[in-house]
């Protein structure tokens, strides 16, 4: 009998943690998701609807739209950094209650074909 097989993977997928698990990820995956391309929508409607504005040099021959168009990467590192952290502080309790529950069925991890 393999591993997958000694798993009950309906049980686990309705169990409370990973329901909880499942949705703390969507949520924060919507959320940033929506953040990023709201902004870059906005960044849109800037340098098609006022080209004039997005030319504007702020500093060091620096426009508005340039910007703009970095703070994008920002805003992209930022989620990133926040997703990583709330990997490690609060997804990470939930999948190892998850495993838990699994038991050593998957403990090791999952079975490599070679």
């Amino acid at each position: 009998m393999t591993r997958s097989q000694e798993v009950d993977w309906a049980a686990l997928r309705a169990s409370a943690p990973f329901q909880e698990l499942v949705v703390r990820r969507g949520r924060f995956v919507r959320a940033a998701s929506t953040l990023l391309l709201g902004w870059f929508a906005v960044f849109l409607v800037v340098i098609g609807a006022a080209p004039d504005f997005a030319g504007t040099v702020v500093f060091a021959g620096l426009s508005i739209g340039f910007l703009l168009g970095l703070s994008q990467f920002v805003l992209a590192w930022l989620l990133t950094w926040l997703y990583l952290r709330a990997a490690n502080t609060r997804f990470a309790p939930l999948e190892d209650e998850v495993r838990a529950l699994a038991g050593d069925a998957v403990a090791e991890g999952p079975e490599v074909a070679r």
